[in-house]
């Protein structure tokens, strides 16, 4: 820094400070030397590359964004750019453009293999995640590799667990709060009905990662499983703050408002879903459910006609027609409807639709029994 403010035009000196800043984590240095130089170098490349880094560190990733595009523009070509780069959109949530930018880095850096698998598991492309991550495995053990990919194991194979579990321990021997390891340990505790367990695991989660929308979502449906209806509400709402895109939280959040006996709450919920998806049957078939409840027949029987021309097998529309046989006397169809449904679990989802009906079934008191999935209807 002495020698800087003796020669300030040193490029090649401040270039050299600006890394060594990095390297021992001092970020008001680096920024500040960056700045500086910047204000009389403002179309080096390696400057801009090296701003795009630090505004990383400090999580402004549209500002990366801007200034490692710039340093692209001006001729800089190196694999470690395109990387950032790409973890800058990434962060963003435009993972098919961040896949893009990995196209130059991932054959010269073996990390970029890690976050071009994450990119494709945004993108449910598990398949081609799954070998991201086996190929990047093979070259160096990781932590988030292996919990990466014992989630997506879990999300691809509804039946067997077993390789999935094998990596999920791995990662958290690596690293006990390894952000995907702890979730699939308790999205599969939770499968199998072990909530103690799975409430302990989202828990970990969420504490050591308060950003995972999916850990709150996860405490929110454990319970909502045992009634706990305003605790389900306030972790269903933080999975909505970090979760806004994902339809499943705002059908867990619509659930939640039925039951605390808010229609319109629950409609506005099932709506924002809508605007996430028109075409997904659960959204239809929730909001038949919600007619069906209020009595509004008409309705319930269009959204139900709706949700299974958009999916035959729609749990919520079907439940939506068990209620209105139910409120007409029909025990015997009603029981009919109800047995095809509670049969089917969805495979590797976050969100089983199945537990929110069976929820639901309890709050209106119709004798479900959790564990042998029994209903007396009334």
């Amino acid at each position: 820094m002495v020698f800087i403010e003796l020669d300030g035009g040193n490029l090649s000196l401040r270039k050299d400070a600006i890394r060594e800043a990095c390297d021992i984590g001092d970020w008001e240095i680096a920024r500040q030397l960056i700045d500086t130089g910047l204000e009389t170098h403002p179309e080096e490349a390696s400057l801009l590359a090296l701003s795009g880094f630090a505004h990383l560190q400090a999580q402004s990733y549209v500002a990366a964004e801007k200034v490692l595009s710039a340093a692209l523009a001006k001729g800089l070509d190196a694999a470690e750019l395109h990387y950032n780069l790409a973890f800058a959109v990434f962060m963003q949530k435009r993972f098919a453009d961040a896949l893009e930018h990995l196209r130059v880095a991932s054959p010269a850096l073996p990390l970029a293999l890690l976050l071009r698998a994450r990119c494709l598991h945004q993108l449910n492309r598990r398949a081609e995640a799954i070998a991201d991550c086996r190929a990047h495995l093979a070259v160096v053990e990781d932590a988030d590799a292996s919990g990466l990919l014992a989630l997506l194991l879990y999300e691809s194979d509804a039946h067997d667990h077993v390789e999935a579990r094998t990596h999920l321990s791995i990662a958290l021997r690596q690293n006990p709060n390894q952000l995907e390891a702890l979730l699939a340990l308790a999205s599969m505790q939770s499968d199998s009905a072990e909530y103690a367990a799975a409430r302990i695991s989202f828990g970990r989660l969420v504490q050591a990662h308060p950003q995972c929308g999916r850990g709150w979502l996860g405490l929110a449906l454990i319970e909502l499983t045992h009634m706990q209806i305003e605790a389900a509400k306030r972790n269903a709402e933080l999975a909505a703050t970090h979760l806004p895109e994902h339809i499943g939280t705002w059908h867990v959040l619509a659930w939640i408002e039925i039951m605390r006996g808010d229609a319109a709450a629950a409609e506005i919920a099932f709506d924002r879903a809508l605007t996430i998806d028109r075409n997904f049957g659960e959204t239809h078939g929730g909001l038949a459910v919600t007619a069906a409840w209020q009595g509004r027949e008409d309705d319930a029987r269009m959204s139900i006609k709706r949700a299974l021309r958009l999916d035959p097998q729609t749990m919520s529309a079907q439940y939506a027609e068990m209620l209105l046989l139910q409120r007409h006397g029909k025990r015997a169809e009603a029981r009919a409807v109800l047995d095809g449904f509670l049969i089917r679990r969805a495979a590797g989802s976050d969100v089983q639709y199945r537990e929110l009906i069976i929820a639901h079934m309890k709050y209106l008191g119709l004798g479900s029994d959790r564990h042998s999935d029994t209903v007396v209807l009334h």
